[in-house]
């Protein structure tokens, strides 16, 4: 056997995904597309490295 038939003859057979409705295909859509909200840890988090990089690229003279 070649490596490729070798490959095929071993990968898992994926069933076919199942039939939504319109509204779980509405929900399926609106969750994948909906940007992540900041919260404060992610704000502060943010802060902090703009603060650490200004102040390593010499903008902040301390």
């Amino acid at each position: 056997m070649d490596l490729q038939s070798l490959v095929a003859a071993h990968m898992p057979n994926r069933r076919r995904p199942s039939q939504m409705g319109a509204a779980a295909e509405d929900r399926y859509y609106r969750n994948q597309i909906s940007l992540p909200r900041l919260r404060l840890r992610l704000l502060g988090l943010i802060a902090t490295t703009a603060g650490v990089t200004l102040l390593l690229a010499g903008v902040i003279n301390t």
